[in-house]
């Protein structure tokens, strides 16, 4: 019996060592520790060159882990799926994307012939293809013609006492305004490259103050930017009725590179805005003239956008890569909107608080659109829903601003276009800078009836 036992204790212990010393697991227990996203991304892309989709599909469960909501590495999986011939998993993915209003079909696409010929394949085929058709109600307002998009003009707001639209160009640093009745021409240029403004990243109005926020710095794209003042970046008051420059809030310059981005303008008169570089946030008060530092997310490394609710005590963060945060402002605590990932939140790069709900430009998904996020007590996601889809004229959709019931913005953002250094790509060209216009609670109603009565078929099932 103890020859027995010990036989058997030996092959267990050769099983074990087999076990630890097998490479895939040994790569899958490396993997899960990974948390640098530059490297697993060139991980996978190695494993797909060399036709390991085994180890690709380790690879992108541990990106998708670290990045739950981007669609585009969960079409990756897919794909990874499709060529081991595991169609349930990839099918399950793609009905998720199908259900999300997402349009990634695999019709003419290599690398997934295993996923066709089924009638489940057909299904989402269909619905995908279904998902990519035009929906809303969207228009242009006006054209910015081609002659002004090489300077860039990446944010806008809109004046209500002056109705009129005010764009701000990183290239010249002057700050453009359209109106139906005078059209498109300049408002003002403070640019100055030896003490600032410089190149304009972004905009805010304080209607009530008569102020006009600018954050500007000097990138390579500025055509002041020079080897002296390179790096530099500002917060500049102007008078919004008259273009007078009011004061410039220059940061102390460090070691470290500063670019101020994704200001907003809270209904009590504050500014907030961040450092893009380092996530920091930051307030200047209302009548102070003094910048506070709020807090640092060092986590969010690509936060395109701030907005607040009305008693500016919950604020909200999108983030490209990561989605939507929310900060409650009196204990800094901060959590994501939506705590599983049963939604595609990347790539929205504008967000507005809208009468408690959030109103997002998402442009980093397929088919590119404006949702509106139904909230309860500013903080639960209750419902989202298209509000814009596949409007034609939809090329990069850039940022936008909310006036009235409409929510404007650029349908071809001609930031893409650009090398490192500002200038145009080869075989690229400048075009007509489209600003359209879309009502900002499209078919909200229908959209909420539709899920009331979902809601009343679950309790009546019991799903509930």
């Amino acid at each position: 019996m103890k020859k027995i036992t010990l036989c058997f204790g030996i092959w267990f212990s050769l099983g074990l060592a087999a076990q630890a010393l097998d490479p895939e697991q040994a790569f899958a227990d490396n993997v899960g520790q990974m948390t640098n996203l530059q490297q697993l991304l060139k991980m996978a892309r190695e494993a797909e060159a060399n036709q390991l989709f085994a180890r690709q599909e380790v690879v992108l469960k541990r990106l998708l882990a670290l990045r739950p909501f981007s669609p585009d590495l969960k079409f990756a999986l897919v794909k990874a799926y499709a060529q081991q011939d595991k169609k349930t998993e990839a099918y399950n993915d793609l009905i998720a994307l199908q259900n999300a209003g997402l349009s990634y079909p695999i019709g003419d696409k290599k690398g997934f012939d295993n996923l066709k010929g089924t009638g489940v394949y057909d299904y989402i085929e269909d619905g995908m293809n279904n998902n990519a058709t035009p929906f809303g109600e969207g228009t242009k307002k006006f054209e910015v013609s081609d002659n002004y998009s090489g300077m860039l003009f990446e944010n806008m707001v809109y004046d209500e006492a002056g109705d009129r639209f005010l764009l701000g160009s990183v290239r010249a640093g002057s700050v453009y305004q359209y109106s139906d009745k005078t059209g498109f021409k300049e408002f003002v240029n403070p640019s100055n490259p030896s003490t600032g403004p410089w190149g304009i990243i972004d905009l805010a109005i304080d209607q009530k103050a008569d102020v006009l926020w600018l954050a500007s710095a000097t990138m390579p794209h500025y055509t002041g930017t020079t080897q002296t003042n390179f790096g530099n970046a500002m917060i500049s008051k102007l008078k919004l009725s008259t273009g007078e420059l009011l004061n410039n809030f220059a940061m102390t310059k460090t070691a470290e590179p500063v670019l101020f981005n994704n200001m907003h303008v809270t209904a009590g008169q504050n500014l907030y805005f961040m450092n893009v570089f380092n996530s920091g946030i930051y307030k200047i008060g209302k009548d102070s003239e003094q910048v506070e530092p709020v807090l640092s997310l060092s986590t969010l490394n690509t936060a395109k956008a701030i907005t607040t609710n009305d008693k500016e005590t919950i604020m909200y963060i999108s983030d490209y890569d990561q989605g939507i945060f929310v900060i409650n402002l009196e204990t800094k605590q901060v959590a994501p909107l939506i705590k599983k990932p049963s939604g595609f939140f990347a790539g929205i790069n504008d967000l507005f608080y809208d009468e408690g709900d959030l109103v997002a430009i998402q442009s980093g998904v397929q088919p590119a659109r404006l949702m509106r996020y139904v909230l309860q007590e500013d903080l639960f996601l209750q419902n989202m829903f298209p509000i814009e889809a596949s409007n034609p004229n939809f090329k990069a959709l850039g940022n936008g601003t909310l006036v009235g019931d409409k929510v404007y913005y650029a349908a071809n953002s001609q930031w893409a276009k650009l090398d490192g250094i500002g200038r145009l790509l080869p075989d690229t060209k400048w075009e007509p800078l489209v600003i359209m216009q879309s009502p900002k609670k499209y078919r909200m109603e229908e959209h909420m009836e539709q899920q009331r009565k979902m809601e009343e078929i679950k309790r009546k099932r019991g799903l509930k």
